[in-house]
């Protein structure tokens, strides 16, 4: 005990003065130092100078501290000079020493651990001060200039503390935050309920001594409640570091407690165990810097953290009840109105919590974009939906993917995409209904309906409603843009009924619908390997064949009906598959529209279709080639300058190109369409209206938008020749298209019958297999050249000029040796 605990004891009247204490350790860092890059390896295992001064350091307050257990000092109790007076002194500097060299030695921030070590050289510094200065004196001064330095130790500690608590606190709630006020308000209001009265009530003198006086214990107990506010913090699992300044500091407020009633009552004698606890505290608070950072401790269940600020209001409450009975001192009371106070903040802040949970929920399982579930939604509520049925019902999965929605995206904008898939999520759950509960966007374009205790009939009428509304135009920055959609359908009854193989079967059915044709539905019940294990990978090498211009182009020739020449060729794609062999369109169009390639497809094969049109035209060929156009492509204002310049690099005049348009697509936005047509021609290239007659067949825009040709649709050829009603309808769009100045084109022309009744008609241009099918560039420039012969010898026997029409003029279809003559384009 310091010479001020002496004086205290040797005159019990004068105010309770404050004995070494030591400070707590604050947010020091307790990282383990990280080894330098440019330290070089350790060659031997001699001690690091600082190990052998930590070590040295702990000497003094270990014979202290081992001075203090009873029996170990010979002689009577009391003050040794010695022991309370030189080695007491010297463990509390060498503790703040220790605690400055493990700072130093430490990694990140050194802030809170010199502050602390600042705090205990301080409290070190005022015992110093009390041995050496007042300690002689007759008439010992109180305050002194010692209880200045033991007072100077509080800001020093609470400020490392609030280091610690202010980095902690930025990646913590602030429940924890409040849950550790609650419980320290409590805590020290039990403590002063207990020991404040009769520590304060042995305060007497001036101001300055009473206000001495007081400060110490009031001190303490903040420091209780900062520390258990700390532990709160970090869930009660804090490190190594942060376990020893708390133990530190709670032996601390401990040992100061007994003091203080020893004092109060007169019986304090120095050299006791509770001067040895003391160096203990001031010990365990200078080993706090250079730990590990890892939580240490057993993790408390979630009950028990719960319960800590209940039992700390409970023990307010009670306090407070008890107080009506026996009288407590103020402080004690205005602390547990506090911790009441507090908590009721915590149940505030409680509800506020569990509210915004219950949001961040709801907006965990929601699509942002669509307002629909997302993907995490469908996993958690379609095994609850499941789990409810009963074992005969049946459960449905319909898998949605939007048709050339990626093309739409693209061509005007990521915001139009967006609101298309706001309207599409819009009619589904108009459409829908009540009929199912789980309605989500997956992502990008795909949708998802779980339908229960359904059967094929009731989810098959769901999906035709949902393709019905779907097909309706969708305005789009004033665009009227239809977009389809292919649907996928998986059943599986309920005691079988797993999500993940639903998804798996409806996704090879959607797979399946697509390459049917886009805008259906198809169910699956199998898994089919090539539909759904291999087409992620099918999907990267067709990509990879489009970016490196592999894609192949066979080539059908267009005949005149008048003269039987060569009018044109029309570039047909096909993908020659690595394993799969030549695949013709209806085998990868599917796949090329749901990875979002259309765009960059077709503008591979008009890049491909131009290159071999340059080839020709070089070799002297003059042969005009006719490529498709996708959507997006008609949506792109840039289209004319981009074919304009393809054209002018490879050296080719624009009447050698035709493009073919379908007409829906004309119809979705005629005024942006007019312009870009109007472009195309502007620059000397031709238009052609593909599949004329199964659209809206508008006489609107066949008035109003620049076209060349219309290409009749193979479906109205089919049974032609014997039909009168059939032969009606193309006699009539032949007479349409002569009196509006465009050419009639028939394509799908398989047999003599129809190319006569064509003929007779009056029909421009015949395309199908009666004639060839879709050929490699070598070979329909071998079919063009004996074609030519053909033509050649009919001319030069006086054939006629009309040699070429059909079977009449002996210069009809040429077959290739092997080719059948019909079959698909």
């Amino acid at each position: 005990m310091t010479a001020a605990g002496d004086h205290l004891h040797a005159q019990p009247e004068r105010p309770i003065t404050r004995r070494n204490r030591f400070a707590e350790a604050p947010g020091v860092t307790v990282d383990t130092p990280a080894p330098s890059a440019d330290r070089p390896p350790r060659t031997s295992r001699r001690p690091s100078w600082a190990a052998v001064l930590q070590v040295a350091l702990l000497v003094p307050p270990v014979v202290f501290i081992l001075s203090t257990v009873p029996g170990v000092r010979p002689g009577p109790d009391g003050y040794r000079l010695w022991f309370d007076g030189v080695l007491n002194n010297v463990a509390y500097q060498s503790a703040a020493v220790l605690c400055a060299v493990r700072t130093h030695r430490s990694t990140g921030s050194h802030r809170a651990g010199y502050l602390l070590a600042a705090g205990l050289a301080a409290y070190g510094g005022g015992n110093v001060f009390w041995t050496a200065v007042v300690r002689p004196l007759v008439v010992q001064p109180f305050p002194s200039g010692a209880d200045a330095l033991f007072l100077a130790f509080y800001p020093l500690a609470f400020a490392a503390l609030v280091i610690l608590a202010k980095r902690r606190d930025a990646r913590h709630a602030r429940s924890l935050w409040l849950d550790g006020i609650v419980g320290a308000t409590a805590a020290a209001a039990i403590a002063a309920a207990a020991t404040i009265g009769p520590i304060l009530d042995a305060g007497q003198g001036s101001w300055a001594a009473i206000a001495t006086t007081t400060a110490y214990p009031l001190l303490d107990l903040v420091l209780l409640l900062v520390v258990a506010a700390i532990l709160s913090l970090y869930a009660w699992r804090p490190p190594l570091g942060i376990w020893l300044l708390a133990a530190g500091l709670v032996l601390f407020v401990v040992a100061d407690v007994e003091y203080l009633f020893a004092t109060a009552l007169g019986t304090y004698v120095p050299g006791r165990p509770t001067d040895g606890v003391w160096v203990v505290a001031v010990l365990l608070i200078a080993l706090t810097p250079g730990w590990p950072a890892a939580p240490t401790g057993p993790r408390l269940p979630s009950w028990a953290l719960v319960s800590i600020p209940v039992v700390a209001t409970a023990g307010a409450l009670g306090l407070l009840v008890t107080d009506h009975v026996h009288r407590f001192h103020p402080i004690a009371v205005v602390l547990a109105a506090l911790t009441v106070v507090l908590s009721l903040a915590r149940l505030l802040l409680t509800f506020r919590d569990v509210s915004a949970l219950a949001e961040s929920r709801e907006l965990a399982l929601t699509d942002e974009l669509s307002g629909l579930g997302n993907r995490r939604a469908l996993y958690r509520r379609a095994p609850r939906a499941i789990s409810d049925l009963p074992d005969d019902a049946g459960v449905g999965l319909l898998l949605l993917d939007l048709d050339r929605f990626k093309e739409i995206n693209d061509s005007l904008g990521h915001h139009a995409g967006d609101t298309m898939l706001r309207q599409v999520g819009i009619r589904l759950l108009t459409c829908v209904g009540e009929r199912s509960d789980v309605v989500v966007r997956l992502g990008g374009d795909e949708f998802a309906v779980l339908l229960t205790g359904v059967d094929a009939a009731t989810t098959r009428a769901l999906a035709l409603e949902v393709i019905a509304a779907l097909a309706e135009p969708l305005p789009l920055d004033g665009i009227p843009v239809r977009i389809g959609v292919s649907i996928g359908i998986s059943l599986q009854p309920a005691t079988e009924a797993e999500l993940s193989s639903l998804l798996r079967q409806a996704d090879v059915a959607m797979y399946h619908a697509k390459t049917h044709r886009l805008g259906t539905f198809a169910y699956q019940t199998e898994i089919d390997e090539f539909a759904s294990g291999e087409r992620l990978e099918t999907a990267e090498l067709l990509r990879e064949a489009i970016a490196g211009h592999d894609l192949v182009l066979h080539y059908q020739p267009k005949i005149d009906t008048l003269t039987g020449a060569v009018e044109g060729v029309e570039a047909l794609v096909r993908w020659q598959h690595p394993t799969r062999g030549l695949l013709f369109p209806d085998q990868f169009l599917p796949l090329v529209e749901s990875a979002g390639l259309m765009e960059a497809m077709t503008r591979t094969v008009l890049e491909q279709a131009l290159d071999q049109v340059a080839g020709w035209w070089r070799a002297g060929r003059v042969v005009p080639v006719a490529v498709n156009l996708s959507a997006s492509s008609l949506l792109d204002r840039d289209l004319p300058a981009r074919i304009a310049a393809m054209l002018a690099t490879r050296g080719v005049p624009a009447q050698l190109l035709v493009i073919e348009i379908t007409e829906d697509f004309l119809m979705a936005d005629r005024q942006r369409a007019q312009q870009i047509l109007a472009g195309l021609r502007a620059g000397g290239v031709r238009i052609a209206v593909d599949d004329y007659g199964t659209g809206y067949s508008s006489l609107a825009y066949l008035r109003e938008l620049p076209i060349d040709d219309l290409k009749l649709d193979k479906s109205f050829l089919v049974g032609l020749a014997g039909d009168d009603r059939a032969l009606a309808i193309v006699r009539s769009t032949i007479v349409l298209a002569h009196s509006l100045g465009l050419r009639l084109v028939a394509e799908g022309v398989e047999d003599q019958a129809t190319c006569r009744e064509l003929e007779e008609a009056g029909c421009d241009v015949q395309q199908g297999w009666l004639y060839s099918k879709a050929l490699p560039a070598r070979d329909v420039e071998r079919w063009m050249d004996e074609r030519a012969e053909v033509l050649g010898r009919d001319a030069a026997a006086g054939s006629g000029a009309a040699a070429g029409s059909g079977a009449a003029a002996g210069a009809g279809p040429l077959l290739l040796a092997g080719e059948p003559a019909g079959g698909p384009a």
